[in-house]
């Protein structure tokens, strides 16, 4: 009995870590196979997309001149080898993340940023940081998702990509990260076989942004930041989103949404945030509220914001780590 016992717990195990999503098709008609893990539900393969979603075309910049002093979207190859391209997807720089298609003005004007592409269908985004940080611990902390996220094998012995060893890689998520390497703002191409980069969605800083990485030689989740002239690989993460307003996490809820005159934080059955607190800010990256979580249910008024449009929600905890975030529509 016990012998059956461990292997059905087996089966379902192993089942579970490999759903199956129901996929994804961008604009130009290339279609992803997906993977539930936990409450998302993730591209398994990098984003190959020429244009955004409207159909406006995403640019192609091979040379490193030009690619340099690009503050517009773009993509390539890595080392311009379209090859490549079936296997490891295309790599973007931030900017066309950000869906910036036209010269902005520094900084950008409401309107610009209200003109700025999606490189997401309505109801995929690109992962942002609180997308992989609900990953990563779901499979156990920073520490250890990385062997989990990997594809399994290795150059050497012809089973794999990665350069050897591969350490701790089990793909046990189904994600299949795969090296792939990075375009650095003076080169073409590095580290192809040794780590996969993948671009988050939030705004940092001008000329900075933020990227997850995988890496042959641990089974680590590293979290850190490029130029955001880099080229890096996309990963889809689909919208977690309840009725038409409320827009959930694994942590706490955020509504209504959009909201106008107050918003309601709502960390369900979560009370340990004794210490936890809360940005708002706008396009820019400005903070333009900020204030104690003191309850499972905070209502915030929003009074004192004076102008409509997207802003993110950050939680932060008592050692002030950035916990996740969420985007809002705030109306007047």
């Amino acid at each position: 009995m016990k012998h059956l016992t461990w292997i059905t717990l087996a089966i379902t195990l192993s089942t579970f870590s490999q759903a199956p999503g129901n996929g994804v098709t961008d604009i130009d008609g290339n279609n992803y196979n997906s993977v539930i893990i936990g409450t998302q539900e993730w591209m398994k393969e990098n984003l190959k997309v020429s244009k955004y979603s409207d159909g406006t075309p995403i640019p192609q910049v091979t040379d490193p001149i030009a690619w340099a002093g690009l503050t517009t979207g773009a993509w390539c190859y890595y080392n311009n080898d379209a090859s490549l391209g079936s296997t490891y997807g295309k790599m973007y720089n931030w900017y066309a993340v950000a869906g910036i298609w036209q010269v902005e003005s520094n900084p950008p004007t409401p309107v610009q940023i209200a003109s700025r592409k999606s490189l997401a269908p309505s109801d995929w985004n690109v992962s942002s940081v609180s997308d992989w940080s609900l990953l990563f611990n779901y499979l156990g902390g920073s520490s250890l998702a990385g062997g989990k996220m990997k594809s399994t094998g290795n150059l050497q012995d012809g089973t794999g990509l990665w350069m050897s060893p591969n350490t701790d890689a089990t793909n046990f998520s189904g994600f299949t990260g795969l090296p792939g390497g990075y375009r650095a703002t003076t080169s073409i191409g590095q580290n192809l076989t040794g780590t996969g980069h993948w671009w988050c969605s939030d705004y940092l800083a001008p000329f900075s942004a933020n990227y997850f990485q995988l890496t042959w030689t641990n089974g680590a989740v590293v979290n850190s930041t490029f130029d955001s002239r880099t080229g890096c690989s996309v990963r889809w993460v689909k919208n977690l989103i309840m009725g038409n307003d409320t827009f959930i996490n694994q942590l706490f809820n955020v509504y209504p949404n959009p909201a106008k005159d107050q918003l309601t934080i709502d960390f369900k059955n979560n009370s340990n945030i004794v210490g936890w607190y809360y940005k708002i800010v706008n396009a820019l990256g400005q903070e333009v509220l900020y204030g104690v979580l003191n309850s499972q249910r905070n209502i915030i008024l929003l009074n004192n914001i004076n102008r409509q449009g997207v802003y993110l929600v950050k939680i932060y905890n008592s050692k002030n780590t950035l916990i996740a975030n969420k985007k809002i529509i705030i109306q007047q």
